[in-house]
């Protein structure tokens, strides 16, 4: 059962989840075990930049969806609207922080793909293997749905 005061389109939540779920298969298939590996595999970069870019919209759209649905303050970027989620006790503010940097480094990869920074950027891309399923079994969580 959804805790009160917190208003959700369950279904808008679980074809995200789904959606982002999906792409996360398809990181694990493709991400090699280091980043020089990485480095080396155009193909496995192609794979993984492309649906780790999926994973972090589809996190970060549920975000909008739950901000706008309770009328609580616009993020004016994609990254705070993980820290408006943990200031409204959504998810821990540890998660909120970790969200963010996975937003950060969407946004490189999606606006300045030139700027990737394999040794920095890798172990983002292993943490979004773990960070995007916790953040969405909170989010089922608090819509009333079983992971």
């Amino acid at each position: 059962m959804k805790p009160r005061g917190i208003r959700a389109d369950a279904d808008l939540i679980r074809r995200k989840i789904s959606q982002a779920r999906n792409a996360l298969a398809r990181i694990v298939e493709r991400l090699p075990l280091s980043p020089q590996a990485l480095r080396q595999d155009f193909d496995a970069q192609d794979v993984v930049y492309r649906n780790f870019q999926i994973v972090v919209q589809n996190c970060a759209d549920m975000a909008a969806h739950l901000i706008a649905e309770n009328g609580w303050e616009m993020p004016r970027s994609l990254a705070e609207g993980f820290d408006i989620l943990a200031v409204h006790k959504v998810i821990p503010a540890s998660l909120a922080k970790s969200l963010r940097n996975l937003a950060v480094l969407r946004n490189i990869l999606v606006h300045d793909y030139s700027r990737v920074d394999l040794e920095r950027a890798f172990p983002l891309l292993r943490s979004s293997r773990s960070l995007a399923p916790r953040f969405c079994g909170l989010l089922l969580a608090r819509v009333g749905e079983k992971k």
